[in-house]
């Protein structure tokens, strides 16, 4: 399966992608985040949320420790960290899958890899990793579908380029 790469240098390209993203996905999408801690997994919602008119007073924040947090956008968005959870059943338990199938918000899944189950075959992958100078982000859809729709996203970063690559796909690691 084909995948895109790109190459970000700084928080303010990360939000931007986000914010790109933002323009593209709507109510019933789902994005499927992965990374080590620290690659800028929150730094890209926090884009997203404000492209999507998140009101200043308030915060985008990892949640961590509550699991779901909603924010008042456009478009509702569903931010979901499955680090702490303990797998599909007690995702299940909670009602997640519901309320990613209840087509009212975007769902904004950070951690996806750790509950694979959990992700609808629809959702758009996006793995952020950390790079010496610039945090590498690659963009898979689940399901196998062509993503070089990305490709015309407006640039997180002028001259920001978006190379195919065969590798393994976010979900497989």
């Amino acid at each position: 399966m084909t995948a895109i790469r790109t190459e970000l240098v700084g928080q303010e390209a990360t939000e931007a992608l986000g914010a790109a993203l933002a323009a593209v996905l709507g109510p019933g999408d789902v994005l499927a985040l992965v990374g080590p801690l620290g690659a800028g997994k929150t730094t890209l919602v926090r884009g997203l949320a404000n492209a999507l008119d998140l009101p200043p007073h308030v915060p985008v924040q990892s949640p961590t420790f509550t699991v779901c947090n909603e924010y008042p956008t456009r478009v509702p968005v569903l931010h979901v960290d499955l680090y702490r959870l303990g797998g599909l059943e007690e995702a299940e338990d909670i009602g997640l899958p519901e309320r990613f199938a209840d087509g009212r918000t975007l769902a904004v899944i950070e951690w996806a890899d750790r509950v694979p189950g959990l992700i609808p075959e629809h959702a758009l992958w996006v793995r952020l990793e950390h790079a010496p100078s610039a945090r590498h982000v690659t963009l898979a859809e689940g399901g196998g579908a062509d993503v070089s729709w990305a490709r015309d996203l407006p640039g997180p970063a002028e001259g920001t380029t978006w190379t195919a690559i065969d590798a393994p796909m976010p979900w497989d690691s």
